[in-house]
């Protein structure tokens, strides 16, 4: 059985983050941190079959449901301070969570703009002892998201569709030569996914996307 856990943290005066802990009733030893995107939040279809191939894997699950969009004050920073800006706010509840957990193993599940504080987290490895990576759709153009997925030495799943503005064929080559990361590209598929005029082909897309989800964390249980 699991229990819903839904709380918010307060950062400071101008960043309040709410977050959501599906958590066994029975402890399990893993956890998956979800960090959406912008558009995209953990009630889209991605974040759902990850969720659900979660819970079914005996693993609680951490929605951390910021909304950065909304805030005027994080609109007035500069790039680099958005980026920090976003890392800091999902530190602070990932310290949260865990100082009342003891997992023996986290995976770290990011979409679009949720790359950009999963790349601060693995350079600063403030939390990932044990941890994998599932970058979905990660903002190649950004160097710092990049670089970190191709330095990384941790177990990592690279998705990405071909008509996705941040489809870099060269960026990607160089992270396939990282025996640790494995690159999937959906075919006809963009940032959301989806494959325009076809919704069968984004219903199949989606399908490849949960499987390979699915194969990579079997895979790094085994």
């Amino acid at each position: 059985m699991y229990e819903l856990i839904e709380k918010q943290v307060v950062r400071n005066e101008h960043s309040t983050i709410p977050y959501t802990w599906i958590r066994s009733k029975s402890p399990n030893k893993s956890i998956c941190i979800m960090l959406p995107g912008l558009g995209y939040s953990t009630q889209r279809p991605l974040f759902h079959y990850a969720t659900s191939m979660s819970i079914e894997g005996n693993m609680d699950v951490l929605h951390i449901n910021y909304h950065f969009n909304k805030n005027e004050h994080f609109a007035a920073l500069s790039r680099a301070e958005q980026d920090a800006w976003m890392y800091e706010d999902v530190k602070v509840v990932v310290d949260e969570v865990l100082k009342e957990s003891e997992y023996e193993q986290q995976i770290w599940l990011s979409k679009s703009i949720g790359t950009i504080p999963m790349a601060f987290e693995w350079r600063q490895k403030n939390f990932i002892h044990h941890s994998v990576g599932v970058w979905l759709t990660p903002l190649l153009k950004d160097d710092n998201v990049c670089h970190s997925i191709l330095n990384t030495e941790l177990p990592s799943l690279c998705v990405i569709g071909d008509q996705d503005p941040h489809y870099i064929k060269e960026r990607l080559s160089l992270l396939e030569k990282n025996e640790l990361v494995r690159v999937v590209v959906i075919p006809n598929a963009d940032h959301s996914m989806e494959i325009k005029g076809d919704i069968g082909a984004t219903i199949d897309s989606m399908k490849e996307i949960k499987d390979n989800m699915q194969d990579f964390i079997e895979d790094i249980g085994n």
